[in-house]
Protein backbone atom coordinates (compact mmCIF):
# COMPACT_ATOMS: atom_id res chain seq x y z
CA UNK A 1 0.00 0.00 0.00
CA UNK A 2 2.86 2.31 0.90
CA UNK A 3 4.58 1.66 -2.45
CA UNK A 4 1.35 2.31 -4.35
CA UNK A 5 0.87 5.61 -2.52
CA UNK A 6 4.45 6.62 -3.31
CA UNK A 7 4.06 5.74 -6.98
CA UNK A 8 0.76 7.60 -7.19
CA UNK A 9 2.27 10.68 -5.56
CA UNK A 10 5.31 10.76 -7.85
CA UNK A 11 3.16 10.15 -10.92
CA UNK A 12 0.84 13.00 -9.97
CA UNK A 13 3.63 15.52 -9.47
CA UNK A 14 5.64 14.34 -12.48
CA UNK A 15 2.56 14.89 -14.63
CA UNK A 16 2.30 18.44 -13.27
CA UNK A 17 5.95 19.06 -14.05
CA UNK A 18 5.53 17.64 -17.54
CA UNK A 19 2.59 19.92 -18.27
CA UNK A 20 4.57 23.00 -17.26
CA UNK A 21 7.48 21.97 -19.46
CA UNK A 22 5.12 21.35 -22.38
CA UNK A 23 3.56 24.78 -21.93
CA UNK A 24 6.98 26.38 -21.97
CA UNK A 25 8.02 24.57 -25.13
CA UNK A 26 4.71 25.29 -26.85
CA UNK A 27 4.96 28.99 -26.05
CA UNK A 28 8.44 29.15 -27.55
CA UNK A 29 7.29 27.30 -30.67
CA UNK A 30 4.34 29.65 -31.18
CA UNK A 31 6.61 32.70 -31.09
CA UNK A 32 9.11 31.12 -33.45
CA UNK A 33 6.41 30.40 -36.03
CA UNK A 34 5.17 33.98 -35.90
CA UNK A 35 8.55 35.72 -36.26
CA UNK A 36 9.15 35.47 -40.06
CA UNK A 37 6.14 37.66 -40.88
CA UNK A 38 6.97 40.44 -38.43
CA UNK A 39 8.90 43.63 -38.94
CA UNK A 40 12.02 44.30 -36.88
CA UNK A 41 10.23 46.56 -34.37
CA UNK A 42 7.48 44.01 -33.93
CA UNK A 43 10.09 41.31 -33.49
CA UNK A 44 11.67 43.31 -30.68
CA UNK A 45 8.28 43.59 -28.96
CA UNK A 46 7.70 39.87 -29.38
CA UNK A 47 11.17 39.16 -28.02
CA UNK A 48 10.58 41.26 -24.89
CA UNK A 49 7.20 39.64 -24.32
CA UNK A 50 8.73 36.21 -24.82
CA UNK A 51 11.49 36.97 -22.32
CA UNK A 52 8.90 38.07 -19.75
CA UNK A 53 6.75 35.00 -20.34
CA UNK A 54 9.79 32.76 -20.17
CA UNK A 55 10.79 34.27 -16.83
CA UNK A 56 7.31 33.62 -15.45
CA UNK A 57 7.30 30.07 -16.78
CA UNK A 58 10.78 29.48 -15.41
CA UNK A 59 9.64 30.63 -11.98
CA UNK A 60 6.61 28.32 -12.14
CA UNK A 61 8.84 25.49 -13.30
CA UNK A 62 11.21 26.01 -10.37
CA UNK A 63 8.28 26.03 -7.95
CA UNK A 64 7.03 22.77 -9.46
CA UNK A 65 10.51 21.27 -9.16
CA UNK A 66 10.71 22.33 -5.53
CA UNK A 67 7.36 20.68 -4.85
CA UNK A 68 8.50 17.58 -6.71
CA UNK A 69 11.61 17.39 -4.53
CA UNK A 70 9.45 17.76 -1.43
CA UNK A 71 7.14 14.98 -2.59
CA UNK A 72 10.07 12.71 -3.43
CA UNK A 73 11.76 13.26 -0.07
CA UNK A 74 8.53 12.72 1.84
CA UNK A 75 7.64 9.66 -0.22
CA UNK A 76 11.07 8.14 0.44
CA UNK A 77 10.55 8.66 4.16
CA UNK A 78 6.95 7.48 3.90
CA UNK A 79 5.57 10.61 5.51
CA UNK A 80 3.77 13.81 4.68
CA UNK A 81 3.29 13.45 0.91
CA UNK A 82 -0.45 12.88 1.05
CA UNK A 83 -0.84 15.71 3.55
CA UNK A 84 0.98 18.08 1.19
CA UNK A 85 -1.25 17.02 -1.71
CA UNK A 86 -4.31 17.56 0.47
CA UNK A 87 -3.08 21.08 1.32
CA UNK A 88 -2.73 21.84 -2.40
CA UNK A 89 -6.26 20.55 -3.02
CA UNK A 90 -7.61 22.71 -0.19
CA UNK A 91 -5.99 25.77 -1.75
CA UNK A 92 -7.59 24.88 -5.07
CA UNK A 93 -10.99 24.47 -3.41
CA UNK A 94 -10.68 27.90 -1.79
CA UNK A 95 -9.73 29.52 -5.09
CA UNK A 96 -12.70 27.82 -6.74
CA UNK A 97 -15.08 29.04 -4.04
CA UNK A 98 -16.12 25.51 -3.08
CA UNK A 99 -15.51 25.82 0.68
CA UNK A 100 -16.46 28.31 3.37
CA UNK A 101 -13.65 30.76 4.09
CA UNK A 102 -12.98 33.16 6.94
CA UNK A 103 -10.65 36.04 7.63
CA UNK A 104 -10.43 39.81 8.10
CA UNK A 105 -12.17 42.09 5.66
CA UNK A 106 -15.03 44.50 5.05
CA UNK A 107 -18.79 44.46 5.23
CA UNK A 108 -20.44 46.96 2.87
CA UNK A 109 -24.20 47.57 3.00
CA UNK A 110 -25.97 49.36 0.14
CA UNK A 111 -29.54 50.65 0.54
CA UNK A 112 -31.81 52.54 -1.84
CA UNK A 113 -31.99 56.30 -1.38
CA UNK A 114 -34.62 57.53 1.07
CA UNK A 115 -34.60 61.05 -0.38
CA UNK A 116 -37.71 62.03 -2.37
CA UNK A 117 -37.10 62.36 -6.10
CA UNK A 118 -37.08 65.94 -7.36
CA UNK A 119 -39.53 66.93 -10.11
CA UNK A 120 -38.18 65.83 -13.47
CA UNK A 121 -35.63 63.43 -11.96
CA UNK A 122 -35.42 59.82 -13.08
CA UNK A 123 -36.41 57.76 -10.00
CA UNK A 124 -34.16 54.93 -11.16
CA UNK A 125 -31.05 56.88 -10.16
CA UNK A 126 -32.11 56.65 -6.51
CA UNK A 127 -32.02 52.84 -6.29
CA UNK A 128 -29.16 50.34 -6.29
CA UNK A 129 -28.55 48.82 -9.72
CA UNK A 130 -26.56 45.85 -10.96
CA UNK A 131 -23.90 48.16 -12.37
CA UNK A 132 -23.39 49.65 -8.89
CA UNK A 133 -22.70 46.19 -7.49
CA UNK A 134 -20.42 45.33 -10.41
CA UNK A 135 -18.35 48.48 -9.91
CA UNK A 136 -18.12 47.88 -6.18
CA UNK A 137 -17.05 44.26 -6.64
CA UNK A 138 -14.43 45.27 -9.23
CA UNK A 139 -12.94 47.85 -6.86
CA UNK A 140 -12.75 45.29 -4.05
CA UNK A 141 -11.18 42.68 -6.34
CA UNK A 142 -8.62 45.19 -7.62
CA UNK A 143 -7.79 46.04 -3.99
CA UNK A 144 -6.90 42.41 -3.28
CA UNK A 145 -10.14 40.83 -2.05
CA UNK A 146 -9.64 37.07 -1.90
CA UNK A 147 -13.31 36.13 -1.52
CA UNK A 148 -16.49 38.17 -2.09
CA UNK A 149 -20.18 37.50 -1.50
CA UNK A 150 -23.38 39.50 -2.02
CA UNK A 151 -26.28 38.57 0.26
CA UNK A 152 -24.40 35.33 0.99
CA UNK A 153 -24.04 34.47 -2.70
CA UNK A 154 -20.37 33.58 -3.24
CA UNK A 155 -18.99 35.20 -6.38
CA UNK A 156 -17.03 33.10 -8.86
CA UNK A 157 -15.56 33.93 -12.25
CA UNK A 158 -18.80 32.61 -13.80
CA UNK A 159 -21.19 34.48 -11.47
CA UNK A 160 -23.62 36.87 -13.14
CA UNK A 161 -24.86 40.15 -11.64
CA UNK A 162 -27.75 41.62 -13.63
CA UNK A 163 -31.12 43.26 -13.16
CA UNK A 164 -34.15 40.98 -12.87
CA UNK A 165 -37.14 43.28 -12.58
CA UNK A 166 -37.15 44.95 -9.16
CA UNK A 167 -34.42 42.57 -7.95
CA UNK A 168 -30.90 41.61 -9.02
CA UNK A 169 -29.93 38.10 -10.11
CA UNK A 170 -26.72 36.68 -8.65
CA UNK A 171 -25.86 33.04 -9.35
CA UNK A 172 -29.41 32.74 -10.76
CA UNK A 173 -30.78 33.71 -7.34
CA UNK A 174 -32.85 36.89 -7.07
CA UNK A 175 -31.82 39.20 -4.24
CA UNK A 176 -33.00 42.66 -3.22
CA UNK A 177 -31.93 45.62 -1.13
CA UNK A 178 -30.34 45.99 1.29
CA UNK A 179 -27.30 44.46 -0.40
CA UNK A 180 -24.73 43.11 2.05
CA UNK A 181 -21.34 42.71 0.40
CA UNK A 182 -18.64 40.83 2.30
CA UNK A 183 -15.03 40.79 1.18
CA UNK A 184 -12.07 39.02 2.78
CA UNK A 185 -8.75 40.77 2.38
CA UNK A 186 -6.78 43.68 3.81
CA UNK A 187 -9.49 45.89 5.39
CA UNK A 188 -7.49 49.12 5.23
CA UNK A 189 -6.49 48.68 1.59
CA UNK A 190 -10.01 47.79 0.46
CA UNK A 191 -11.65 50.63 2.39
CA UNK A 192 -9.16 53.14 0.98
CA UNK A 193 -9.99 51.94 -2.54
CA UNK A 194 -13.72 52.34 -1.93
CA UNK A 195 -13.36 55.80 -0.39
CA UNK A 196 -10.92 57.28 -2.88
CA UNK A 197 -11.92 60.73 -4.13
CA UNK A 198 -14.63 60.58 -6.81
CA UNK A 199 -14.68 56.82 -6.38
CA UNK A 200 -17.57 54.40 -5.99
CA UNK A 201 -18.65 55.58 -2.52
CA UNK A 202 -18.67 59.25 -3.57
CA UNK A 203 -20.70 58.39 -6.67
CA UNK A 204 -23.31 56.43 -4.72
CA UNK A 205 -23.54 59.13 -2.04
CA UNK A 206 -24.15 61.73 -4.73
CA UNK A 207 -27.43 59.99 -5.58
CA UNK A 208 -28.33 59.43 -1.94
CA UNK A 209 -27.63 55.69 -2.00
CA UNK A 210 -26.93 54.51 1.53
CA UNK A 211 -23.39 53.15 1.95
CA UNK A 212 -22.11 51.63 5.18
CA UNK A 213 -18.54 50.36 5.30
CA UNK A 214 -17.36 48.41 8.34
CA UNK A 215 -14.02 46.75 8.98
CA UNK A 216 -14.26 43.22 10.35
CA UNK A 217 -11.68 41.27 12.32
CA UNK A 218 -13.20 38.02 11.10
CA UNK A 219 -15.74 37.35 8.36
CA UNK A 220 -17.21 34.08 7.17
CA UNK A 221 -18.08 33.84 3.48
CA UNK A 222 -20.05 30.74 2.48
CA UNK A 223 -19.11 28.39 -0.31
CA UNK A 224 -20.72 28.46 -3.74
CA UNK A 225 -23.76 26.19 -3.37
CA UNK A 226 -24.95 25.59 -6.91
CA UNK A 227 -23.62 22.89 -9.27
CA UNK A 228 -20.69 23.85 -11.46
CA UNK A 229 -21.34 23.08 -15.11
CA UNK A 230 -19.11 23.56 -18.15
CA UNK A 231 -20.74 22.97 -21.54
CA UNK A 232 -17.93 24.37 -23.70
CA UNK A 233 -14.78 24.83 -21.61
CA UNK A 234 -12.46 21.84 -21.41
CA UNK A 235 -9.05 21.32 -19.74
CA UNK A 236 -6.23 22.35 -22.09
CA UNK A 237 -4.27 19.43 -23.49
CA UNK A 238 -7.23 17.08 -23.93
CA UNK A 239 -7.74 16.24 -20.26
CA UNK A 240 -11.04 14.66 -19.29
Amino acid sequence: MKNKTTQLTLSFVSLLLGVLIAVQLRSAADVYNAVPDLRVTEMRAVLMETITQNQLLTRELEEARDKLRQFEEMAMRGEGALELIEAELNNARMLAGLVDVSGPGLTVILTDSQAPAMPGDNPNVYIVHDEDLLKLVNVLAAAGAEAISINDQRLLATSEIHCAGPTISINNIRVGAPFVIKAIGNPETMESALRMRDGIVDTLNFYGIGVQVKREANLVIPAYKRPLRFDYARPEGGGK
